[in-house]
């Protein structure tokens, strides 16, 4: 029972819920499997909510794109539970024109009365939520204030023009509401995290991804991490069949085209923290372009024994097009000089929040080939970026009898000026001859 407990906890917050009375509505309990083959997402969601009195409640979910919206089944979840059980390690302990509001989608769906809009401006937006919780016949006015203005502004500037109403009653004991799914084009694994933040309290998200390729803890946002077995600390992510799809959605295996072996990667992501701290989106690419660049260079690739080494790191902290969440890091840049054998001979570390240049410095102590990294960690615990360089030391010293370049310019030069001076010295020579002749 408890590790159960622990293998499928309950995920808080994905969207934005407004209350219609003046009473604090909580969101204790969110579900969600998101299955994305790198152009479609099929994302199951279950809710469980309750509120200081019973009321009814206005949940917001913003898409990229115009969804499909159907009824879910329990089972999916049931199915994704099995699945972790099974594999529970066996060891010891571009946007369009905007073209104003329009209703895309109404229908009622058990204890959903789901609305889609297509809106391209919050004034838009926020007219339509109050036109239609008179509509709904809804005692009292809708709470919109400015901090749920501002989320929703930021979902319209980054081209959210898909918006997802769903009216659901609130009870002051906690009730889960039918499950619901939402399929749509993406070209980013996508769960809103940001809209949650109209919410209050402490939060436990759990996001159960379905993916062509694993997911790796380093391109998820930096305050989530993947989920783990208890007690062992093994990282819950796995393959699945296409009997496995099939097991949790018919239509989640029809995502995954059927070839030999596994079709699928599964990986269970988790959130800790306050829903006020939710200020970012889960949002993966199956090949993410790197927002930060890091470099690192020497003054030449072979050296002398005995040389110093001249080596610089220059640290890019976003590059042309990137944005990033507003919240206090710093980064943690990191060189380290490796001899052949793969001992450290040397490491240094900076702390920044924007770019960096650094040089220092080293003297090789033995010959051979040195290996030279350079990377950033996200408040030192989360790699980012890297680059490598190597350099070669050799032990001959130059021999006494070897004429540098320099060195034989230099002799150019004095044979030049020798050569110069001895024609100017036979000129007048000769001219001092041919003049006493004359004088004769």
């Amino acid at each position: 029972m408890c590790l159960l407990f622990l293998l499928a906890p309950l995920g808080h917050g994905d969207r934005c819920i407004l209350p219609i009375t003046d009473v604090d509505v909580y969101g204790p309990g969110q579900k969600a499997i998101i299955a994305w083959n790198g152009q479609v997402e099929r994302l199951i969601l279950s809710t469980d909510l309750y509120a200081t009195m019973d009321t009814r409640a206005l949940e917001i979910l913003p898409l990229p794109s115009e969804p499909s919206v159907d009824e879910a089944a329990f089972e999916s979840f049931q199915a994704v539970q099995q699945l972790m059980m099974n594999n529970l390690p066996r060891v010891s302990v571009p946007g369009k024109e905007p073209q104003g509001l329009e209703i895309v989608f109404h229908e009622r769906i058990g204890a959903h009365d789901i609305t889609v809009v297509e809106a391209t401006s919050v004034d838009e937006l926020i007219n339509f939520v109050l036109k239609y919780a008179r509509e709904m016949g809804v005692s009292s006015a809708l709470s919109v204030d400015q901090k749920t203005r501002n989320i929703l502004e930021d979902y319209v500037t980054r081209a959210f023009n898909y918006w997802v109403f769903d009216l659901v009653d609130v009870y002051s004991a906690t009730k889960t509401v039918e499950p619901v799914v939402y399929e749509f084009r993406s070209v980013k694994l996508y769960y809103p995290l940001k809209v949650s933040a109209t919410a209050k309290g402490r939060t436990n998200i759990i996001l159960y991804l379905i993916t062509p390729e694993p997911i790796s803890e380093q391109i998820i946002p930096a305050k989530m991490r993947v989920a783990r077995y208890q007690p062992i600390d093994q990282r819950i992510q796995f393959q699945l069949s296409s009997q496995d799809l099939a097991t949790i959605d018919p239509n989640v295996a029809e995502l995954f085209p059927a070839v030999d072996g596994a079709e699928a990667w599964f990986t269970a992501v988790k959130y800790e923290g306050e829903l006020q701290d939710l200020d970012f989106d889960f949002e993966v690419s199956l090949h993410p372009t790197p927002c930060r660049s890091i470099e690192v260079d020497t003054d030449k690739a072979e050296y002398w024994l005995g040389e110093s080494v001249r080596t610089t790191v220059q640290f890019t902290h976003l590059l042309p097009e990137c944005v990033e969440i507003q919240v206090v890091h710093l980064h943690q840049v990191r060189l380290e000089v490796r001899d052949s054998t793969g001992a450290r001979v040397g490491s240094w570390q900076w702390q920044t929040n924007s770019d960096l240049t650094e040089t220092v410095t080293w003297k090789p102590e033995a010959a051979g080939i040195y290996s030279i990294s350079a990377s950033s960690w996200w408040n030192g615990e989360k790699w980012e970026v890297e680059d490598h360089t190597e350099i070669t030391v050799s032990e001959e010293a130059p021999s006494a009898e070897t004429i540098s370049p320099s060195a034989l310019i230099q002799w150019f030069m004095y044979g030049v000026i020798i050569a110069t001076m001895c024609i100017l010295a036979g000129v007048a020579i000769a001219y001092l001859l041919l003049r006493s002749r004359a004088a004769k």
